[in-house]
C-alpha cells in the first residue's frame, strides 16, 4: 500500500500560498490517495455487501432458530449449525484467493461458532455458568483469529476475552471489587492494543487499520475510568489507590505518545476520562443532595468541556492547518 506523504490539509496550505488550479489538486489528492478511484470504490462496496450478507446469514440463523425451536428435533438443530459452520470453513480454503473475502467468510463462521455452543446448552440444559459459555467460545475461535490477521475478528476476540472475564470473576471467582477487575481489564485491552503496535511495527503482522486502536484503546480508558469512580464511590478501597497510580502513569505515557504523533483522538479520550473521574470525585466530597449543588456542577462540566475543545482546536490547528 502507497504510504502517504501530504495530507488533504497539508495540500490545501500549499496550493493557497503557491496558487496550484483546482486540476493540480485534484491530480495530488489522486496521487496521494486521498480521493479513491473506481477500483478502490468497487473494492470498498464489495466488502460491505459481503460483511452486510454475512452478518444477515448469522443473524437469520438465529432467529429461525428462535421461530422454530419448538418444531425442530435436537439433532436437526445441532445439524443445521455443524453444517453452516462446516460450509463457512470450506468457503475459506476453496474460495478464489481473495484474502479480504475469505476473512470475512472466518469472521461470520466464528460467530456460528457461539451461536452451536448456545444452540447445544439449550438442548441438554448443561447447567453451565454463562462464563463458561463464553470462554468455550473464546478458545475455539483463538486460533482463526491468530492465524487470520483480520480486526474485525481481533475485536470480537477481545470482546470475548472481556465479557468471559467478567463473568467469570461476577460468578464463581475471588470475592474482587468493581476497582479490581475494571483494573484488570484495562491493562488486557492496553496489553493488546501495544501488542498488535508492536507486531505490526516489526513487520510480523500486516499493519492495523486506525480504527481498531481507537475501539481498543476506548475499551480500554473506559475500563480504567469505571475502575476509579467505581473506587470513589466504594469507600476508596486500598486498590483504588493502586489503579489510581496505575492511570497516572498510563495517562501520563498516553498524553506525551499524543503530543509525539499529533494524536488529537487520543488526547481528547484521556481528558475526557480525567473530567468524569473529577466530577465523581467532586461529587462524593460534596455529598450532592440538592439541585442547586447538582446545578452548579453541571455548569462547572459544561465550562470545563468548552475550554478543553477550544485548547485541542487550537492544538489541531497548530499542527494541520486550518482545517
Amino acid at each position: 500500500m502507497k504510504e502517504r506523504r501530504l495530507t488533504r490539509n497539508v495540500i490545501q496550505i500549499i496550493s493557497r500560498y503557491k496558487g496550484l488550479s483546482a486540476t493540480e489538486i485534484k491530480t495530488l489528492f489522486k496521487d496521494e490517495g486521498i480521493y479513491a478511484d473506481k477500483s478502490a470504490w468497487a473494492k470498498f462496496i464489495d466488502a460491505v455487501l459481503l460483511s452486510m450478507g454475512t452478518a444477515f446469514l448469522v443473524a437469520g440463523a438465529i432467529f429461525f432458530f428462535a421461530y422454530n425451536w419448538d418444531e425442530l428435533h435436537k439433532f436437526v438443530k445441532l445439524g443445521i449449525v455443524q453444517f453452516l459452520i462446516l460450509t463457512g470453513i470450506a468457503a475459506v480454503f476453496l474460495v478464489k484467493p481473495n484474502l479480504l473475502v475469505k476473512n470475512i467468510i472466518l469472521t461470520g463462521t466464528s460467530m456460528l461458532v457461539g451461536l452451536l455452543f448456545s444452540v447445544f446448552g439449550q438442548i441438554y440444559q448443561t447447567g453451565a455458568d454463562a462464563y463458561d459459555f463464553f470462554l468455550g467460545w473464546t478458545v475455539f475461535i483463538f486460533l482463526w483469529a491468530v492465524v487470520s490477521e483480520f480486526a474485525p475478528l481481533w475485536l470480537l476476540l477481545l470482546a470475548l476475552i472481556n465479557i468471559t472475564f467478567s463473568l467469570y470473576v461476577s460468578q464463581i471467582g475471588p470475592d474482587w471489587t468493581a476497582v479490581t477487575t475494571y483494573l484488570i481489564l484495562s491493562m488486557v485491552n492496553l496489553a493488546a492494543v501495544i501488542l498488535v503496535k508492536y507486531l505490526a511495527s516489526k513487520n510480523y503482522i500486516t499493519s492495523v487499520p486506525g480504527w481498531f486502536d481507537k475501539i481498543v484503546v476506548i475499551m480500554a480508558v473506559s475500563c480504567l475510568t469505571t475502575s476509579l469512580v467505581s473506587g470513589i464511590f466504594g469507600r476508596y478501597p486500598p486498590v483504588w489507590f493502586i489503579a489510581l497510580a496505575v492511570c497516572f502513569i498510563i495517562y501520563s505515557a498516553g498524553v506525551g505518545y499524543a503530543l509525539r504523533h499529533k494524536s488529537i483522538y487520543l488526547l481528547c479520550l484521556i481528558s475526557l476520562s480525567v473530567l468524569i473521574i473529577l466530577v465523581g470525585l467532586v461529587w462524593e466530597i460534596l455529598k450532592v443532595n440538592n439541585e442547586f449543588v447538582l446545578l452548579l456542577i453541571g455548569l462547572v462540566i459544561v465550562a470545563c468541556i468548552t475550554v478543553l475543545v477550544r485548547e485541542l482546536a487550537k492544538l489541531n490547528k497548530s499542527w494541520y492547518g486550518d482545517n
